[in-house]
C-alpha cells in the first residue's frame, strides 16, 4: 500500500473543525417536515383525531380551532404517553428487528371562558381563549438491518461516482489543502473511500479506480440507525359561540423541530474472499453518518363549526403552510480494516463538521368533518382531510440556493392525499367507551419506491367524568411498512415493518 495515504487522519481531523456543506436536503426531509398523524390528548387519540366538528378538547384545537368557542367551561389538562416501538427489517429474506421505549409529554393545554351576561340564547354566547402545546411527531427509533449479497459493495458505488471525475491529486490531502476551493462538499463521498483505501487502486489511462475487493467477492451487510427527537406545536386560539349554532375560531401556531439521525453501515468481508497479488486483504468498513436538524416555525389556522340540529354538527378548517427556518449540522467518517502483510492496519477519514440553515413551507391543509350525536349517548365522527405534497418547498438556502431542482423533484415525486379518520364514542352514566381508525394514504406518486407505504392506525379508550375532574386512558396502534435502498437504486431494497403501540392518560380539570 501507498503509505501517504495515512496522512489523510489528521489532516481531515483538522478540517472537520469547519463549517461546510457535505449535507444536501432531500425529499424524505420534506415529507419528515410536512406529515403529522393522530397525536393529542387520549380523548382526541382514542377516536382516531376525528374532532374536526366536535370541538370542545384542546388537541381538537389545533384541527379546527373552531373547537375552543364550542367550551362551555375553562379546562386544564396534561397529557404523559409511554411508547414502545419494534422495526423489523428484512433484506434478501434476512430479517432482524430492534426496538425503542420513551416517555413523553404529549399535551398541556389550558383553555380559559369568558360569558357576557345575557337574557336569552341569542348572539355571542361566549369568547373563549387557548393556549398550551400539543406534540405532532416522535421520531425515537432504533432500526438494525443484516445481508449477504455478492453482486454489490459500497466500494462499487464509490467507484462509480469518482471514476472519471476526480484524480488522486485531487482527493489527497496537501499543505494548504482544501477540497472545496475546486471540488465541492459532494466530493467527501470519493475523498473518504480514496483515503480509507476502499478505492484500491488508480488506472491513469481510463481514469478509472479499482475497489478493494474483487467483483465476483462477497460481504455481509449491516446497517443500524438510530433516530431521536420530535416536533410539537404551541398553540394559542380565540373562538365564539354565537347562538349555540355557530362557532368561529383562529389561532396561531408556534411550531418546534428536533432530529438527530446516526447511522453505521458496515461491510465484512467472507473469509473465501481472496487476498490481491502483494498479499493485501480487505476486512471490514463502516461508514458513520450523522445528521442533525434543529428549526422553529409558525403557522394560521381559521374554522368553523355549524350545528343545523342538535344532532349534528358541521365542521371546516383551512391551515395555511408551516412556514419553518432549520439548522442542519452533519458529518460523514470511514473507517477500514486491511491485512498488510500479515498485519492488521485501521485507516479512517473525516468530513468536515458541515453547517446549513434554510427555510421550508409545508402543504397546505383543509379538512371537512361531521358528527352525529345519537341519543346524547354516543356519537359517531369523520374527518376527510386535504393537502397536496407536492406542494412542498424549500426556500432561500444559505448560501443563495433557491433548490430549484430539488423542489421541481419534489412535484415530480409527490402527490395530493386525502387522510381520513373515524371515531366514535357510547356514553355509560359517567363512562365513556371510545375507538377509532385512522389511514394516511402514501403521499409518493405511482412508481416510487414507497407509493404503497400507507399509514394506518387503530385506537381505543376509555373515559372517566366526576364532576369538573376527568381521567381518560387511550391505546394507539400504529403500523407502517417502509422501504429503502442502503446507497443505490443498483441493490434490492429493505423492507421495515414499522410497529408502535402508545399509551396515554390525560388528567383534566374543568372550572
Amino acid at each position: 500500500m501507498k503509505t501517504y495515504r495515512s496522512l489523510t487522519i489528521g489532516f481531515l481531523a483538522i478540517l472537520s473543525t469547519l463549517g461546510y456543506k457535505l449535507n444536501a436536503q432531500n425529499l424524505a426531509d420534506g415529507l419528515r417536515f410536512s406529515q403529522t398523524v393522530n397525536n393529542g390528548t387520549a380523548r382526541f387519540v382514542s377516536m382516531g383525531g376525528a374532532f374536526g366538528a366536535l370541538g370542545a378538547d384542546f388537541s381538537s384545537i389545533a384541527l379546527n380551532p373552531a373547537g375552543v368557542g364550542v367550551y362551555k367551561s375553562g379546562e386544564f389538562t396534561i397529557t404523559p404517553s409511554f411508547k414502545t416501538q419494534k422495526v423489523s427489517s428484512t433484506f434478501l429474506g434476512v430479517s432482524a428487528s430492534d426496538n425503542k421505549n420513551r416517555i413523553n409529554l404529549d399535551n398541556l393545554g389550558f383553555v380559559m371562558s369568558f360569558k357576557p351576561y345575557k337574557s336569552e340564547d341569542k348572539g355571542i354566547l361566549a369568547y373563549n381563549l387557548s393556549f398550551g402545546y400539543n406534540r405532532t411527531n416522535d421520531y425515537h427509533s432504533n432500526a438494525i438491518t443484516l445481508g449477504d449479497y455478492n453482486k454489490y459493495s459500497i466500494m462499487d458505488y464509490f467507484s462509480a461516482i469518482t471514476n472519471g471525475k476526480y484524480t488522486p491529486s485531487q482527493l489527497e490531502p496537501s499543505t494548504n489543502y482544501n477540497p472545496f476551493n475546486t471540488l465541492g462538499g459532494g466530493a467527501w463521498e470519493s475523498i473518504m473511500a480514496w483515503n480509507t483505501w476502499l478505492l484500491y487502486q488508480y488506472d491513469s489511462g481510463t481514469g478509472t479506480y479499482e475497489p478493494a475487493i474483487y467483483l465476483q467477492d462477497s460481504v455481509k451487510y449491516k446497517n443500524i440507525s438510530t433516530t431521536e427527537g420530535g416536533s410539537g406545536e404551541f398553540t394559542t386560539a380565540f373562538g365564539v359561540n354565537i347562538s349555540n349554532k355557530l362557532y368561529l375560531g383562529a389561532s396561531l401556531g408556534i411550531t418546534d423541530f428536533n432530529y438527530t439521525f446516526n447511522s453505521t453501515y458496515s461491510e465484512d468481508a467472507k473469509a473465501s474472499n481472496p487476498s490481491r497479488p502483494n498479499g493485501d486483504r480487505f476486512y471490514y468498513m463502516d461508514y458513520k453518518h450523522y445528521v442533525e436538524t434543529k428549526g422553529s416555525g409558525f403557522n394560521l389556522k381559521i374554522g368553523g363549526i355549524y350545528t343545523p340540529i342538535p344532532e349534528l354538527r358541521i365542521g371546516l378548517s383551512l391551515h395555511t403552510p408551516t412556514f419553518y427556518s432549520f439548522d442542519d449540522a452533519f458529518s460523514s467518517s470511514i473507517i477500514t480494516n486491511f491485512d498488510t502483510t500479515g498485519t492488521e492496519v485501521n485507516f479512517q477519514s473525516n468530513s468536515p463538521l458541515g453547517r446549513y440553515d434554510y427555510h421550508f413551507e409545508t402543504p397546505m391543509k383543509i379538512t371537512g368533518s361531521v358528527a352525529i350525536i345519537i341519543m346524547q349517548k354516543g356519537l359517531v365522527s369523520i374527518d376527510v382531510e386535504h393537502l397536496d405534497y407536492s406542494t412542498m418547498r424549500f426556500r432561500r438556502g444559505g448560501d443563495g440556493d433557491t433548490f430549484w431542482d430539488l423542489n421541481s423533484q419534489m412535484g415530480n415525486t409527490f402527490k395530493s392525499v386525502t387522510n381520513l379518520r373515524f371515531g366514535g364514542e357510547y356514553k355509560i352514566g359517567d363512562i365513556a367507551l371510545r375507538g377509532g381508525y385512522a389511514y394516511y394514504p402514501s403521499p409518493y406518486k405511482s412508481g416510487f419506491l414507497n407509493d404503497k407505504s400507507k399509514i394506518q392506525q387503530i385506537s381505543g379508550g376509555i373515559g372517566y367524568r366526576a364532576g369538573n375532574v376527568s381521567i381518560d386512558f387511550a391505546y394507539l396502534r400504529t403500523l407502517q411498512d417502509v422501504k429503502y435502498v442502503f446507497y443505490d437504486l443498483n441493490i434490492p431494497s429493505v423492507t421495515n415493518k414499522v410497529r408502535d403501540s402508545r399509551v396515554l392518560l390525560t388528567f383534566g380539570f374543568r372550572f
